[in-house]
């Protein structure tokens, strides 16, 4: 029992002590290929939040010359309402006037 126990604690400290020499052989280390690919990714996010911001200005404008053009319309159809009143009861636009034969 106690060769097993002996066995097991031996073979668990082999086992820390490689772990630990292959996870410290690994550096990171960035290579020539990686860093150009970052710095062309940050050029195509700056050329991207360009876009966006252009895009947003012109949809703003578009959103306030349709604002613009619903309220032009809204003017009109009450206009358009008002006139067809007064055309419905078009021969007597004026109640109280009496026609003299």
């Amino acid at each position: 029992m106690k060769l097993k126990k002996a066995v097991s604690l031996a073979s668990m400290g082999l086992l820390v002590v490689a772990s630990s020499i292959i996870m410290s052989s690994c550096t990171c280390h960035i290579n020539d290929e990686q860093l150009a690919k970052i710095a062309e990714l940050r050029r195509q996010e700056k050329s991207l939040n360009s876009e966006i911001l252009s895009a947003q200005s012109a949809k703003a404008k578009v959103e306030a010359e349709l604002k613009a053009r619903t309220q032009e319309a809204n003017d009109c159809n009450s206009r358009l309402e008002i006139v067809k009143q007064r055309l419905s009861v078009w021969p007597n636009v004026w109640p109280d006037y009496t026609v003299q034969p």
